[in-house]
């Protein structure tokens, strides 16, 4: 998914940040090229020809990052409610449950329902997609840590 982006001086191009997807982080994308990153920094030339640098402040859990451009931040969308934060954060506890499978599964659960908090389905929709991955999380886990505890058993 690809959000607007608008900066000062930047005016008649097209700039857009690709969110990050499953296995990759967000992108800066310039007229339909993705902008390469340079000790962590987008370098940008404006349209009077200097260079514009923007770095991206991460949000946790949270796909869409803020923008940092000359100091000063940019929220090109809202902050998930604490709700939201809550209730997809629910499969972490795995984490204290099942130590690195659990962390395994949990943290995938957290990160693909952050993504579906930030998609345009309706608000139920949501809860119920991201409810049936914290589910299945669990079942994952219990499945693969039986499947593990049973073969070293025998």
């Amino acid at each position: 998914m690809d959000l607007p982006v608008a900066l000062p001086g930047m005016e008649g191009q097209k700039l857009a940040l690709r969110t990050a997807g499953v296995f990759s982080g967000a992108k800066l994308v310039l007229n339909d090229q993705e902008v390469t990153k340079q000790d962590g920094v987008f370098y940008l030339r404006s349209n009077v020809g200097s260079m514009t640098a923007v770095k991206f402040k991460a949000r946790f859990l949270d796909p869409i990052p803020n923008l940092i451009v000359g100091g000063q931040t940019i929220q090109l969308a809202p902050p998930l409610a604490w709700y939201q934060y809550a209730w997809m954060s629910i499969p972490i506890i795995l984490v204290f449950l099942g130590g690195a499978i659990g962390g395994l599964c949990g943290g995938l659960a957290a990160g693909i329902s952050s993504r579906i908090f930030r998609s345009d389905r309706s608000e139920g929709l949501k809860y119920a997609l991201t409810g049936l991955i914290s589910l299945g999380a669990f079942l994952t886990y219990f499945v693969v840590a039986g499947s593990i505890t049973a073969a070293i058993h025998k």
